[in-house]
């Protein structure tokens, strides 16, 4: 995720300004509660959540625009009214501020959570900040002041439509600074998995400096699809030092004493399934003691 700037000294991705470096440089981003994660399907607590509430998430933009900010390519959009999610085991309702992307030199990597151990080859990053705090900037000093969404990307043999107008605007901002206006505005929902209703969910941090410790992380189970060929135009950015703007993830961090849970729906299969294997078992031993007495 990144932040709403956060001032001081220059980070990298690579070299002596990266991230084993960032908690010298940043003093949050030494904390124990950052991100990303990786979740661990064996270890989370299963909760049961309301599903989420998305409002004017179907609503076209009016103006969408793409910027390269040197470490990422943020997307910003214009609507009649914002979107915003509540629900979902979120504390209150929050308005959505960007969205972006991380990604990798090649499709082996590319994703900041990983998901046990299994990278994707880009993430999306869909930043809210809560309502009741008025602005990104003031929610990003408040622990619960901001939710991200956060949706995995895989290769597909075909394009993705709702990314072909973004890839076609980034051969307009191969360099740090440049932005440029998106053509055709597909909604918010456009970038969600169909599924809506199997996440995991952890309390972390900003996955760039200043690494605050605000972030209400949703991880959905299911992935976005996104071609071969879309994913090279995002290779062909550059970074702030002129250089190829690709492993812009930062590793998994320590979870501690964090607890991941998942939403109820995407634990009720291999439940259910337990349930009923008890079931034949039990089942099975009384027939064969019926048998032998």
């Amino acid at each position: 995720v990144l932040a709403s700037g956060g001032g001081g000294p220059s980070w990298t991705y690579t070299g002596q300004h990266g991230p084993s470096n960032w908690g010298s440089m940043f003093r949050e981003c030494a904390g124990k509660r950052q991100s990303p994660i990786n979740i661990e399907t064996g270890n989370v607590k299963t909760e049961y959540w309301r599903p989420f509430t998305l409002k004017n998430y179907d609503q076209p933009p009016t103006r969408m625009r793409i910027k390269n900010n040197g470490h990422s390519a943020v997307v910003e959009m214009d609507a009649p009214s914002a979107p915003r999610v509540s629900q979902g085991g979120l504390k209150g309702e929050y308005i959505f501020a960007q969205y972006h992307f991380h990604w990798g030199g090649d499709s082996s990597l590319g994703s900041e959570h990983t998901i046990d151990g299994v990278r994707y080859p880009m993430e999306l990053h869909m930043v809210h900040y809560k309502a009741s705090y008025g602005s990104l900037g003031s929610a990003v000093a408040k622990p619960d002041g901001l939710a991200v969404l956060g949706v995995m990307l895989e290769i597909s043999g075909t394009d993705n439509p709702a990314l072909t107008p973004l890839v076609s605007a980034l051969r307009n901002i191969t360099d740090s600074g440049m932005f440029a206006d998106v053509a055709a505005n597909y909604p918010l929902r456009a970038f969600l998995p169909r599924n809506l209703e199997k996440f995991y969910r952890y309390e972390g941090s900003l996955t760039t400096p200043t690494c605050n410790e605000v972030v209400t992380w949703t991880v959905f189970a299911d992935a976005i699809p996104v071609s071969e060929k879309q994913m090279e135009f995002f290779r062909s950015l550059k970074n702030d030092n002129g250089g190829a703007m690709v492993n812009n993830f930062r590793p998994p961090q320590p979870l501690n004493s964090r607890k991941v849970m998942v939403s109820a729906e995407s634990g009720a299969d291999s439940a259910s399934m337990k349930k009923v294997g008890l079931t034949l078992y039990f089942m099975t031993s009384m027939a064969v003691l019926m048998m032998n007495m």
